[in-house]
């Protein structure tokens, strides 16, 4: 029924190798065509939680205030990220505000 080594011929086994790689290739782009149509489609949650509205007490800081070593990289941080998001040319720090 299998055919051995020494009854294939290179022209056979070289057919052989192609449709095995062609099969492996197209089964790799049905794979990436669902994952694709999968993105596509939006999954809504069956349960709708109700989104519950958090007060959180916030305190505004001076400059004075800010003698923790991470409160002032927090502050740099943030107006780095800020300059670079709106590339604004001249940035100043006016407050800051601690929240929790």
């Amino acid at each position: 029924m299998f055919l051995s080594h020494e009854d294939m011929k290179f022209g056979e086994g070289a057919l052989f190798s192609i449709v095995a790689i062609a099969l492996v290739f197209l089964i790799l782009i049905l794979i990436i065509l669902f994952v694709w149509l999968m993105s596509l489609i939006k999954f809504k949650d069956k349960e709708e939680k109700p989104t519950s509205t958090v007060v959180q007490q916030t305190k505004k800081l001076t400059i004075d205030d800010i003698k923790d070593e991470d409160i002032m990289v927090a502050a740099l941080v943030a107006t780095t990220m800020f300059v670079e998001e709106t590339n604004e040319k001249d940035a100043r720090l006016v407050s800051i505000k601690q929240i929790g």
